[in-house]
């Protein structure tokens, strides 16, 4: 099941409207669109009084809703902790996520930073509902402000977006947890980048699908199929770094967050590519993983 619904965002995000209605189609079948909420029993993780259910496992995370009282939350809990831990040095108030799926990481971060703002996307066009009832009921209209059926890799809603939310660029801690497919990750890039403000922290989550043990992802069974990996994107973070070290000025991994640091260096806004910024000795550098 978690595999068709990647394959359907997969083939969302690269414009298969084809291919996107035909896994619609099986999804549909399989009761995707009629997922179920989750109930409060199957909570694991309080933060501030609000729950949430922490698992990856695949028929939560693709067959049921966060509810009111439970928020789907797709993470591990070392990366939860690691979170709260960047709090501590960081004092996060602003915050751009991408990927917002069952609305479980942007309550997630609005109870660990107490933030002034968050502003999310996702590609699906449908509201999480629990989202909705979570801004209403705290009355946070105005610092959380989720934007549905965004392509992150689409320049122009993404200015759109940033440019409006926050035209200081002064973003504390951006969070790629979007696609997770290396065109569209680092497209993404090279839009928000420039938005967060130096000392900033950019998250790219999930980044060693292609590498990870066992099924399904060694198997003809990954949902990214023969995508290119997106530790094609990690080379380059690492380039940018050596040649710029005033745009990148730290970058840590593990197997499955990337943590860029933002240097003081001052950025183009528009046309920021990070392809035009390091130096690979005249060669070009192709996607090859």
């Amino acid at each position: 099941m978690i595999s068709n619904y990647f394959q359907y965002l997969k083939a969302l995000v690269r414009g298969d409207k084809k291919g996107a209605a035909l896994i619609s189609d099986v999804l549909s079948k399989t009761g995707i669109k009629e997922k179920e909420y989750i109930s409060e029993e199957k909570c694991n993780y309080n933060l501030n009084g609000v729950k949430f259910c922490v698992t990856w496992d695949p028929n939560i995370l693709g067959n049921m809703r966060s509810s009111e009282q439970c928020f789907i939350l797709g993470k591990a809990q070392p990366m939860i902790e690691r979170y709260i831990s960047l709090n501590r040095e960081l004092q996060v108030k602003k915050v751009f996520d991408m990927g917002i799926l069952q609305a479980g990481s942007v309550v997630l971060y609005d109870q660990i930073f107490q933030l002034n703002k968050i502003v999310a996307i996702d590609l699906i066009k449908e509201p999480v509902e629990a989202l909705t009832k979570y801004i209403e009921q705290r009355n946070k209209s105005n610092s959380i402000k989720p934007y549905y059926g965004i392509n992150q890799a689409d320049r122009t809603a993404m200015e759109s977006i940033l440019s409006t939310e926050f035209s200081e660029k002064d973003i504390d801690f951006i969070v790629d947890d979007a696609s997770h497919l290396y065109a569209e990750t680092r497209e993404a890039f090279n839009i928000s980048f420039p938005y967060l403000k130096a000392g900033g922290r950019y998250i790219i989550e999930d980044w060693g699908w292609a590498h990870w043990t066992g099924e399904p992802w060694q198997t003809t069974a990954n949902p990214f199929g023969k995508s290119e990996a997106m530790s094609n994107l990690l080379i380059e973070l690492f380039m940018l770094a050596a040649s710029r070290p005033d745009f990148i000025e730290e970058i840590i991994i593990n197997h499955n967050i990337i943590i860029v640091k933002k240097g003081s260096g001052q950025i183009p806004m528009q046309s920021f590519d990070i392809g035009n910024y390091y130096l690979l000795r005249g060669k070009t550098f192709n996607p090859w993983l």
